[in-house]
């Protein structure tokens, strides 16, 4: 009897659990591959997450919750079945649905991984070398610097495209205490990167190379002992074999019913590529590597490996040929600098690791910011070339240089340049700021006739400072610093701390020297009597044509002062039938000969304003226009005139608001003046200045607000005209 009713029950329930199917409106698709969530991140905001999804009957299913204080519960078919593991794990006896439910009280940022519907597809037996076995499509990475993340502890591949890694994930189940075995092909320029993506038990993963008649065992390449994933617990393995074949992954568990899955990416090896340094530039990939890159005498490539360290050689290119340079490894601690061979023009670079990424950049070390390494002797003869020898200035502004004793640097000589009138003397001091104790410093004055040297002064530091002084002629003349000390303990190229130093010059002229003079010839002086005065003349023309230009502007000004009423009359020659073209050039004539009259008598030209604003500072005035004078039918033409009663104005711009409707748009500004929107670029306007224009406005609004703004004496500064001006007289 008692065996009946626990019949009926267990029947009740899967009838209920059946019909649940159909309760979940969140549930996701029926998938018959592993769904690896571990791109999701749970943010604090989220304290309560859910996710459902649909299993098949016989797959296996693995959570990890990977949040410390979370508590969580999982449910199958709405009937809680196990609640806060940090790993739910098994198998469905029939097709449901999966819920799990996690509360974050605290609000911990997590990242959950979830691995579902797995299946137990996996051969259990290792091929032999040459014998037939399905391969597995891998996702394959050509380009290290697009897919390799700087960012991870590892050097892993990105995982922000992680639904389009195509063949990327592998997954399985050990459901019978047999191991899972799988291969993939790989090519001789091929690096192969393997994580352990998900594990809910112990694991081992083993592989093996074969080739079509033998076998290579590579060893454990990953293994967990416990739940692991690759959020909480990365694990990658790199591996360049170097040769074509095959890999064979042996996965096996000593607990029955491990749901795991792996992360295979196959990383093409590149060839030799060709790189432009900038700062911040990122150099990743795998196996050994080999970039060139442009470089000249004075600047050093610098790198700083990310991770792990970095073995590398590098070759200098001297006229067509490698010639090698050195070696060394590139660590994560600091920056590592490599230089290359003097005259050469470009660094071919060669980095060996496994995996690797290298942040670059560059460092010059020229003397006396002229891009050049300063040489180590004066020019032999005076017409060579000197344009590589760095020029000292003879102001108040320090030259800045420095010995690289990376290269073996111990010796900087300086050009200087002294030009004057013929034989003129020069007093020049040079001062040495630095650690002037290793120092001795030169100063040579050269004939400039044989190029002999003159004289020289050679000096050490001398109750603490090093300077030297002479009196030199007009040419060219030479300073020279160099190190006390020149033995080294570095071998060339190996990087040792450069030795800085400032060269600080006085310079006064103590004798002018004569000015070179030469008779004129008598023609010369004569037609230069007629070329000066021809050409004073000539730059006499604009000054003239400008006076006589003013003469008529203010003429014209006081003849519209005694008729007054402008746009009066201008209204009445346009009701007699005169073109609005026409009306417009004596509008425009009358707008720049009205600004040369008082602001009163200016304002009286035109007749009453329709809009007058006035404050110490300012006036604005403003005047309607017959709508017949525009050029674009429908805009509104209206006069402004600003007057600048005090101060100094820069970038100043009058403005046009619309207080109702939609904003007005300059069609026209006369005189010209530069205009954008609803605004009109005045620029300068100093005190006294007068400013009257024309401006169409094309809009639907009906009225129109007037600001000034820009900066008054350095300050900034606006003012806003407190009447509207409306387009009709009835509207005011």
């Amino acid at each position: 009897m008692e065996g009946r009713q626990r019949l009926i029950v267990l029947a009740l329930v899967l009838l209920l659990s059946a019909l649940s199917l159909n309760c979940k409106n969140h549930d996701q698709p029926i998938d018959d591959h592993s769904i690896l969530n571990d791109a999701l991140v749970i943010s604090a905001v989220d304290e309560n997450y859910e996710q459902s999804w649909t299993i098949l009957a016989g797959h296996y299913y693995s959570i990890h919750i990977n949040c410390i204080t979370c508590s969580s519960s999982l449910a199958w078919n709405g009937q809680q079945i196990d609640e806060n593991r940090l790993n739910y794990s098994g198998q469905a006896s029939f097709d449901g649905l999966l819920t799990v439910t996690i509360n974050n009280p605290n609000q911990e940022n997590f990242t959950p991984s979830f691995l579902l519907n797995i299946s137990n597809e996996y051969p259990h037996i290792r091929p032999a070398p040459g014998a037939d076995f399905g391969t597995h499509e891998a996702y394959i990475c050509s380009n290290a610097n697009e897919c390799i993340d700087s960012d991870s502890q590892l050097l892993t591949t990105k995982r922000d495209n992680i639904d389009n890694d195509t063949g990327r994930i592998i997954s399985g189940v050990i459901d019978d205490e047999q191991s899972n075995y799988f291969g993939f092909n790989v090519t001789e320029d091929t690096t192969i990167e393997l994580i352990l993506e998900h594990t809910s038990d112990n694991l081992v993963v083993e592989a093996y190379y074969q080739n079509a008649t033998a076998e290579l065992p590579l060893g454990q390449i990953a293994s967990s002992d416990t739940i692991s994933n690759q959020i909480t617990q990365p694990n990658a393995y790199f591996a360049s074999l170097g040769k074509a074949g095959r890999i064979i992954v042996k996965v096996s568990s000593a607990s029955t019913g491990t749901v795991w899955s792996l992360g295979l990416v196959l990383h093409q090896d590149s060839s030799t590529s060709t790189v432009e340094l900038t700062n911040g530039l990122l150099l990743c990939g795998h196996d050994i590597t080999t970039v060139i890159f442009a470089n000249n005498e004075t600047t050093a490539p610098t790198f700083t490996a990310i991770v792990n360290d970095v073995d590398y050689s590098y070759s200098s290119l001297v006229n067509t040929e490698w010639l090698y340079t050195g070696n060394g490894t590139i660590d994560t601690l600091s920056q590592t600098r490599i230089y290359s061979l003097p005259m050469s023009n470009a660094i071919r670079l060669s980095v060996q690791a496994t995996v690797f990424c290298l942040e670059a950049g560059t460092e010059t070390y020229s003397d006396g910011q002229s891009g050049n390494e300063a040489p180590s002797l004066p020019p032999i003869l005076g017409t060579t070339d000197n344009s590589s020898w760095p020029r000292l200035k003879l102001d108040t502004t320090p030259t800045s240089g420095q010995f690289t004793l990376s290269i073996r640097d111990s010796s900087d000589v300086y050009i200087i340049e002294i030009d004057a009138w013929e034989d003129s003397v020069h007093f020049i001091m040079f001062e040495v700021i630095g650690d002037i104790n290793q120092f001795e410093i030169e100063l040579i004055e050269k004939s400039q006739e044989d190029w002999s040297d003159s004289q020289t002064k050679i000096r050490t530091a001398e109750l603490g400072k090093l300077s030297v002084a002479m009196e030199v002629s007009r040419g060219s003349h030479f300073f020279r610093i160099s190190l006390i000390n020149n033995t080294f303990d570095n071998s060339w190229g190996e990087y040792t701390p450069p030795i800085e130093y400032s060269i600080v010059a006085t310079y006064e002229l103590v004798e002018e020297g004569e000015e070179p003079w030469f008779p004129p010839d008598d023609n010369a002086e004569k037609w230069g009597n007629v070329a000066r005065w021809f050409m004073g003349l000539l730059f006499l023309m604009p000054a003239l044509y400008l006076g006589i230009s003013q003469i008529r502007k203010k003429n014209f000004a006081r003849e519209l002062l005694t008729k007054q009423q402008r746009l009066d009359w201008l209204k009445s020659r346009l009701d007699s039938g005169v073109s609005p073209k026409k009306s417009r050039k004596e509008l425009a004539k009358s707008l720049d000969a009205v600004a040369t009259l008082d602001w009163s008598d200016a304002c009286q030209a035109w007749g009453k304003p329709n809009l007058l604003y006035r404050t110490d500072n300012i006036a604005i005035a403003g005047w309607r226009l017959d709508d017949r004078i525009t050029k674009q039918s429908g805009a509104w033409p209206i006069i402004i005139g600003t007057y600048i009663i005090k101060g100094n104005w820069e970038i100043a711009a009058l403005r046009f608001d619309s207080p109702e409707g939609e904003p007005w748009e300059i069609n026209s500004v006369t005189p010209r003046f530069l205009y954008s929107g609803y605004e009109i670029f005045l620029d300068t306007m100093n005190e006294g200045n007068k400013t009257f224009i024309s401006v169409e406005l094309v809009g639907n609004a009906n009225s129109v607000d007037i600001e000034l703004n820009g900066r008054m004496d350095g300050e900034p500064f606006a003012c806003r005209v407190s009447k509207t001006l409306f387009r009709n007289e009835e509207e005011e």
